[in-house]
């Protein structure tokens, strides 16, 4: 899935890959090492360990210009909820959302000359 979506916002965007993380110990390492060197973070909710709410959880006291997006196969209305709770920015379906991703990458984009992507995906 990672490869995939790195190829997908590489082809329509301009930007930067900054890091990547499989567990939940080694997202909050990276951004305890990287606070600001990232403007969007892709956070799968389930990870090889721990959870993506704890990755998102890390984030909350992140500042207002980065972004965190939540990508899950089981986007039940509370889910989105407790995401949102937890900081999240925006939750996409993985697999019927990925264009409404792209969409909203596009979009943060405009505001960025060339986004860091920070991803920590299965």
């Amino acid at each position: 899935m990672r490869k995939q979506l790195m190829m997908t916002l590489s082809e329509e965007l301009s930007i930067d890959w900054v890091g990547f993380a499989e567990t939940e110990t080694e997202a909050r390492e990276w951004f305890e090492r990287n606070p600001v060197g990232w403007d969007i973070a892709l956070v799968d909710l389930f990870l090889r360990e721990g959870t993506g709410a704890g990755v998102l959880r890390h984030c909350l006291k992140r500042p207002e210009i980065q972004d965190v997006l939540v990508m899950t196969n089981h986007p039940t209305s509370s889910l989105l909820t407790h995401c949102r709770l937890l900081g999240a920015n925006a939750v996409f379906d993985k697999s019927t959302e990925l264009g409404d991703l792209i969409a909203y990458c596009i979009g943060r984009a405009h505001h960025t000359e060339k986004p860091k992507i920070q991803g920590f995906l299965q």
